[in-house]
């Protein structure tokens, strides 16, 4: 009886964003999200903050699931970016201007040519000297795996000899050679984003990783309680429950206050609960809805980041076997599936003016984006039209998976599958949990998945599509012909024009493929603790390696 009044309630629910907010669209101009917009203003509760309390220990998120991540194809976050340094660093306005293991570097005038001079003082946590040798046998390393972010992989593809090595044609990789503490790097032609890929990819040890399978690296046991070079290093580990950090004695630059930091395992939807009991002291937070609850504890503040944070329907173009998804191949089975759905009632209802509508991979506001680009409005008989002229099989399910926990994701998923149930389709949704990038990338039990992708350049929203990207290939299938040209192209683009003028022919091709279906773009919140933390007041792109300052942070206690 119970189940039944849920099924119920639920959907009074959908029907009620549906009805409400469809209506409140009628004669409405704005692209965008309407409601109670927050702007960036800093948000936080009116109420007296609470004294500090608690242990010298600072509380962050991001702790292991059966092992702590790797670094290559997520490689921003507090853990990642503490534990592993990287060549360079972005500063608070993104911009690769920071030398970090690298005490300096050069660049060619014909921008192929990248020699690195790295620090002399520099140690794994284990005592080991990081040298240039580690960055060498890195990247190679890293051309191999599977497991990389894809501006990565197009970064690295354009070294000389990359293919021949990653082919096995060659016993060496010709561009990276080594000299004392100096790397250098060749290309074959210009990358525009270089030294941003050397501000975000991490080298890893060789003498720990060199044994292991390039194409299974993130898998090894390496990441039970990996080794960095970071001003902290991993002491404990308890899988799904926490991970410890201490200070490394040996870090090289200036030693952080903060002596101890716990990564704390949990889902998103524990974020509200965990701060109510003042349980977190920083952490990145999507969903509005959660800051709205957690802000209720006057201890916290919430700072608001404008970040290139997609939100979409990825489609599992390759199918479950890899040999491609019949369900779904036709393209107008996906512009169908797009219509079908409300989005400008999704964003107004749930996000509350977090979220801005998209058309294509980039966001409305900035410059780049392509204002002929084609348009998804809202139209049900469109949708059927579409479907029934694909032959699409009214018969057949399609999955619908998702990885975030929150529940204004639940509540989104709910509503897209009531929205496509409305147009004849049957529709089966679940949660996604575990390793990630497998479940996603080999598994691929799924039809679309409800993701995300924070991007720092213009070429990590499209780098996916190339042939190139290894994760790209195995789930969307690449097509050399119709993307790599245009992805090239801007890729080698330093010229804002040009740029701007390679986008616009990317966004074009979006809607010949729809392989990523736009749905919205969201800001990113940063919650602190301020009874228990001060930080330095720079707060980024959390998923990136930006200088947080942390070696001023400071915790306070009882």
């Amino acid at each position: 009886m119970k189940k039944a009044v849920a099924m119920v309630l639920c959907v009074v629910f959908l029907i009620s964003i549906v009805a409400a907010c469809s209506k409140s669209d009628s004669g409405s101009k704005d692209k965008g999200s309407s409601g109670n917009n927050t702007g960036n203003a800093v948000l936080s509760s009116t109420a007296t903050p609470p004294p500090a309390m608690g242990d010298k220990v600072l509380n962050v998120g991001y702790g292991p699931k059966d092992k702590l991540d790797s670094a290559w194809a997520d490689y921003g976050g507090f853990y990642k970016t503490q534990v592993f340094r990287r060549l360079l660093m972005l500063n608070d306005k993104g911009e690769p201007v920071n030398k970090d293991l690298a005490k300096d570097y050069t660049v060619s005038s014909d921008n192929l040519t990248y020699t690195f001079t790295l620090r002399d003082d520099v140690k794994w946590h284990d005592g080991k000297p990081f040298t240039a040798e580690d960055v060498r046998w890195s990247i190679a390393t890293a051309i191999k795996a599977t497991s990389l972010n894809s501006v990565f992989a197009g970064a690295f593809a354009k070294i000389e000899g990359a293919a021949d090595w990653k082919a096995g044609k060659a016993d060496n990789l010709k561009g990276v050679t080594v000299d004392g503490n100096k790397v250098t790097i060749k290309l074959t032609e210009p990358v525009g984003v270089f030294l941003l890929v050397m501000a975000q990819w991490p080298p890893y040890p060789k003498h720990l990783l060199e044994k292991e399978d390039p194409a299974k690296i993130n898998l090894a046991n390496f990441w039970l309680k990996p080794i960095g070079n970071g001003p902290y290093m991993v002491t404990d580990v308890q899988p799904n429950n926490y991970a410890m950090l201490e200070l490394f004695k040996d870090y090289y630059g200036t030693k952080p206050k903060i002596e101890k930091i716990k990564l704390n395992t949990y889902t998103e939807d524990k974020i509200v609960t965990k701060a109510q009991a003042n349980e977190l002291d920083y952490v990145q937070v999507m969903s509005l809805e959660q800051i709205t609850e957690a802000i209720k504890n006057p201890a916290y503040k919430a700072y608001p980041v404008d970040i290139f944070f997609d939100r979409y329907l990825q489609a599992n173009m390759t199918g479950k076997d890899g040999k491609g998804n019949a369900k779904i191949a036709d393209l107008r089975v996906r512009q169908a599936l797009m219509y079908a759905i409300d989005r400008k009632a999704l964003a107004d209802k749930l996000f509350k003016g977090q979220a801005e509508l998209l058309e294509t991979k980039i966001p409305s506001k900035l410059p780049e984006f392509d204002k002929n680009a084609t348009t998804y409005a809202y139209d049900a008989e469109k949708a059927k039209k579409l479907l029934k002229e694909a032959n699409f099989d009214f018969n057949q399910t399609i999955k619908l998976q998702y990885y975030y926990t929150d529940q204004q994701t639940i509540d989104l998923i709910d509503t897209i599958k009531y929205y496509w149930q409305q147009v004849g389709v049957k529709v089966e949704t679940s949660l996604m949990t575990g390793d990630l990038v497998t479940l996603i990338y080999n598994t691929r039990e799924y039809d679309f998945l409800y993701a995300g992708l924070s991007a720092m350049a213009l070429e990590e929203a499209y780098s996916l599509f190339h042939t190139d990207s290894a994760l790209g290939m195995q789930v969307l299938g690449g097509d050399k012909a119709g993307w790599d040209p245009l992805i090239d192209n801007l890729r080698k683009s330093v010229d804002p024009a040009k740029r701007k003028e390679a986008v616009a022919k990317l966004q074009e091709n979006e809607a010949k493929y729809l392989w990523h279906m736009p749905l919205f773009s969201i800001k990113q919140y940063v919650l602190v603790n301020e009874s228990r933390l001060k930080t330095a007041g720079i707060y980024g792109n959390e998923w990136t390696n930006y200088d947080r300052k942390v070696e001023t942070w400071e915790l306070k206690t009882k």
